[in-house]
C-alpha cells in the first residue's frame, strides 16, 4: 500500500493551502458573462467542461480575486455520492473561472500537476476519498484538512514526465480507435438509411 512505501503527503508539495471555491447566488450569473462558474457538474468527466459552464457577471468575478483558477491548477469535487473525489485540471490559460463553494482548488509545486491529476484518477485514491469521507447518504463531503493529508507517491520529477507522456501517448492511441468506432458508425447508419429510404 503507498502509505507504508511514502511518507510524503499532498501537502508536502502544496504550492498554497487547498481551498474552497465561493458560493454564488442567482443574481451573480450573467447570460453574457465572459468568465466562468466552475460547478461540481462541470468537472464529472473528469475535466472542465466548459460548454456546459455557466456564466458570471464581470462584477461577481472582480470581487473574488482569490477564488480564481490558474493553469495547472486541479480542481476537486468536494461533496455527493458519484462526484466526490472527482477532479478536473485546468489546461487551457484562455479560461477565466471562479471554481464553486462544493468545490477544492489544489495548487502545487515542485511536482508535476498533470501526473498529481492522473495519480487522483486512480481508484487507489479514490478509495482513499472514499475511506475518509464525512456524512451519510448523498450528504457526504471531504475536507481541505482531510485531502492534504493524503498520501502521494514520492516519485522524481524526471520519472513523473515519462508517466505523463506514457499516459498520454495511450490516451492518444484510445482517441484514434474512437474516432475509428464512430466514423464505422457513421457508415453503418448510412447503410441503413440508404436502405430504408
Amino acid at each position: 500500500m503507498l502509505k507504508s512505501q511514502t511518507s510524503k503527503r499532498i501537502k508536502d508539495y502544496l504550492a498554497e493551502d487547498i481551498t474552497l471555491g465561493k458560493s454564488i447566488s442567482p443574481t451573480d450569473y450573467d447570460e453574457n458573462g465572459e468568465q466562468y462558474y466552475v460547478s461540481m457538474a462541470d468537472i464529472k468527466n473528469w475535466c472542465f467542461e466548459e460548454e456546459e459552464a455557466k456564466t458570471v457577471s464581470q462584477s461577481y468575478f472582480d470581487a473574488t480575486p482569490n477564488k480564481r483558477i490558474a493553469i495547472n491548477d486541479i480542481i476537486m469535487a468536494r461533496s455527493g455520492e458519484g462526484t466526490i473525489g472527482k477532479v478536473a485540471i485546468i489546461d487551457n490559460e484562455e479560461n477565466e473561472a471562479v471554481y464553486a463553494d462544493f468545490t477544492m482548488r489544489i495548487r502545487l509545486k515542485d511536482y508535476n500537476p498533470i501526473f498529481a491529476y492522473y495519480y487522483f484518477r486512480t481508484d487507489f485514491f479514490q478509495y482513499l476519498v472514499y475511506t475518509h469521507k464525512k456524512g451519510l447518504g448523498n450528504n457526504t463531503n471531504i475536507f481541505p484538512s482531510q485531502v492534504r493529508e493524503l498520501p502521494i507517491p514520492e516519485i522524481s520529477l524526471a520519472e513523473q514526465e515519462k508517466i505523463v507522456n506514457a499516459i498520454k501517448s495511450e490516451t492518444d492511441m484510445q482517441r484514434e480507435f474512437d474516432k475509428k468506432i464512430k466514423e464505422k458508425k457513421e457508415e453503418i447508419n448510412r447503410l441503413i438509411y440508404d436502405a430504408i429510404n
